[in-house]
């Protein structure tokens, strides 16, 4: 890709419209288009002609375009280097939106010097002048793709630096611990406590938890224009997957009386009438002993953390167990044909602390209650706040690959230094760990420079004095 010469495209989206937009960059931009447009004013977008100065950061005029032997309104608006988003002379010009008008111009920029601009060109040259960052760069491409005004406010967050900011303080907070750190372990026989475990853990939770918090905005983003996900919980044996069948009407789960027959996440769409959800069952919560075990678990801990809405199994048949659920969750009793009304209306009074919402008793093997807790479902899918203001950011698979490997060397640092005693030992290994961290949070804004820690430490501490 060549840099240096001036390079020319339709900017404005396909197809007819009232406006159309031509931009041109490069070291040629002004004088190229200054042969096509004419304003209506003595200003000119000729370099040091006129009163459009190159001092001024930028500059519009209103005029018109020669298009062979046609004359067409136009507006001409200029941005000068090194303040345009190219960091290089920018010019465009806005006229009536035909294709076919600007197909012409376009070729006349051509046959006049520039070069047909490859995608994403004008975006390039601003990463590779230092006016974008990698993040940002992912930020333009969100809102090009972005399909409702959620995903634009959540691409524009990326575009103005919403993921560099965190991304390039956690890494400024782990360039100082790391020079603390590598201090302990160069300077290790002279008396000089750099810094304790406890102050260790204590920051890298504090970086953990911005980062845990980035990864969450980025993952509600994911999920607009999703269908809302409602999630049955419970202790194996419950009859979620049995539950699941009877409220979709599909044969998704295999359900059999051996507990732990559900390994997977598995879901199917949920008709509530006026719109769908997604209905998930996951494994029951149980004390892993295998590989698989611990596997399975770990997906339903993750499909825990994306429900919008979690119903609680209980058997009728069994006592309550278990802490009181998270909100917003509703307890749904199957088997509950199996019970008289007395017995019902005490399970309900033990029932009442447990959660905020009325107890629903189903049973997956009849269908009884399963219409009212479909009801109950939509009812509280409607009741959710909708996050207009919520600071979501629009992350791609690269972002959210960094940010998991950061969280996971920063949670192994942090696991290290809580086995440290008075002194930090394992100070090698808790360096690298933060070192594997740094480097992936590099990646989210494209920087691949090392911090001077020596230097930082000599900065700090008078070693050797």
């Amino acid at each position: 890709m060549n840099l240096d010469d001036t390079i020319v495209a339709i900017s404005s989206p396909p197809g007819a419209a009232p406006r159309g937009i031509i931009r041109l960059s490069g070291p040629d931009a002004r004088t190229i288009a200054a042969r096509f447009f004419h304003a209506d004013s003595s200003e000119s977008l000729e370099p040091n002609v006129g009163q459009v100065e190159s001092s001024r950061p930028a500059a519009s005029l209103v005029g018109h375009v020669s298009i062979g032997r046609t004359s067409l309104p136009a507006c001409a608006y200029l941005f000068n280097a090194p303040r345009s988003f190219t960091r290089q002379d920018i010019v465009e010009l806005h006229l009536h939106g035909a294709p076919g008008v600007l197909g012409l111009l376009l070729d006349q920029f051509l046959a006049a010097g520039a070069r047909s601009a490859e995608p994403g060109e004008f975006t390039a040259r601003a990463f590779l002048a230092g006016a974008l960052d990698l993040s940002q760069v992912h930020g333009i491409a969100g809102m090009i793709a972005a399909r409702s005004d959620h995903q634009l406010q959540a691409a524009a967050r990326l575009l103005h630096g919403a993921l560099s900011r965190t991304a390039l303080a956690a890494r400024e907070e782990l360039a100082d611990l790391l020079s603390l750190v590598e201090g302990a372990m160069d300077f290790a026989d002279e008396p000089i406590e750099f810094i304790t475990p406890d102050d260790l853990r204590r920051r890298l939770n504090a970086i953990r938890g911005a980062l845990d918090a980035t990864a969450a905005a980025g993952l509600r983003a994911e999920r607009w224009g999703e269908l809302p996900r409602v999630l049955l919980s419970g202790p194996p044996n419950a009859g979620k997957s049995s539950l699941l069948n009877r409220l979709t009407g599909l044969d998704r789960a295999i359900c059999a009386p051996i507990a732990g027959t559900t390994r997977d996440v598995l879901t199917a769409p949920l008709d509530l009438g006026d719109h769908e959800c997604l209905l998930m069952d996951v494994a029951g919560h149980d004390d892993p002993t295998t590989d698989l075990d611990y596997a399975a678990q770990s997906a339903a801990r993750a499909a825990i953390q994306s429900a919008d809405l979690i119903l609680k199994i209980v058997d009728a048949s069994k006592p309550w167990e278990g802490d009181a659920p998270a909100e917003p969750t509703f307890i749904v009793v199957n088997k509950g044909d199996l019970l008289g009304d007395p017995e019902k209306d005490e399970l309900r009074r033990l029932l009442a602390n447990k959660s905020t919402h009325s107890a629903y008793f189903v049973s997956a093997a009849t269908g009884d209650g399963c219409e009212a807790l479909k009801l109950g479902i939509a009812q509280a899918l409607r009741d959710l706040p909708v996050t207009i203001n919520d600071a979501a950011i629009a992350l791609v698979a690269e972002h959210r690959q960094a940010l998991d490997d950061a969280l996971r060397c920063l949670s192994s640092a942090i696991e290290l230094a809580g086995r440290a005693g008075d002194s930090l030992t394992d100070a090698d290994l808790i360096a690298a760990e933060l070192h594997a961290a740094a480097a992936a949070l590099a990646t989210l804004v494209g920087r691949d420079d090392t911090e001077d820690l020596l230097g930082r430490i000599f900065s700090r501490f008078c070693v050797g004095k």
